[in-house]
């Protein structure tokens, strides 16, 4: 399997340099040597196949061998995350990211243990990286945060599909989307809203019910909150049948 690297863009023709924390990982890291074969993506679809030509103590070189880009899929898949302790949402941002999310929004949930902080845009991004890397992935999910209960409605509540995840619905989710699968076809992005360890409290499904979100579940079994995420975007894939 061909390891990838990532770079802010790529050129329209010629090789493809590599540097900064990429290429120490590329020279350092995985040892790459010149005839070895990789793929370099510039994180928003586009990629190249090719040849390492050369390698520097800080840069390395690629021979394109062949060029593509991924195209983007409708609808849009969004998770709003609630935070966790730092392990917990790391292993969160790593699953969404391997099955598909196309942005992950960090929610300061009103159970939620851990609280914003300034560098966890920069994790998160980091992490998706390197998620993206390990499941040879070419666009990197859009990282946002922190996000409040009032703003994921004024946001997603009229201009989405909103899903609430909670074990007090009665609602499957495959049974919600035997009803709604039109607006998923409409293109209209899904958002999936997954709650802290200590789960959604009451006001907050009011709160986003009241604007327009749907509260369904994800089978009988309780799912960590590093793992819902990831639950919900796999049955999503599969419903849509876009896996």
């Amino acid at each position: 399997m061909l390891s990838l690297f990532f770079v802010p863009a790529l050129p329209e023709s010629g090789p493809v340099a590599i540097t900064g924390d990429e290429a120490h990982h590329a020279i350092k890291v995985t040892r790459m040597e010149v005839g070895d074969e990789i793929l370099v993506a510039d994180g928003s679809g586009a990629w190249v196949q090719g040849k390492v030509s050369s390698v520097d103590k800080k840069v390395l070189t690629v021979e394109p061998l062949a060029r593509g880009a991924t195209q983007k899929s409708k609808p849009q898949l969004i998770v709003v995350q609630a935070l966790a302790k730092s392990d917990r949402s790391k292993e969160a941002v790593e699953l969404m990211t391997a099955a598909g999310a196309d942005m992950i929004i960090g929610w300061q949930a009103e159970r939620s243990i851990a609280k914003w902080q300034d560098d966890f845009l920069d994790k998160w991004s980091t992490t998706a990286l390197t998620a993206c890397k390990q499941s040879r992935r070419f666009d990197l999910p859009v990282i946002e945060g922190p996000i409040s209960t009032a703003e994921i409605g004024k946001r997603f509540g009229q201009n989405a599909i909103l899903l609430i995840f909670h074990e007090s619905a009665t609602q499957s989710l495959s049974a919600f989307f035997e009803n709604y699968a039109e607006g998923a076809s409409d293109g209209l992005p899904i958002v999936c809203v997954i709650g802290p360890e200590g789960g959604i409290s009451e006001a907050e499904l009011d709160a986003l019910g009241g604007a327009g979100g749907h509260v369904v579940l994800l089978g009988q079994e309780v799912f960590r909150s590093a793992h819902a995420g990831f639950a919900a975007l796999s049955a999503i894939q599969a419903l849509i049948k876009r896996w």
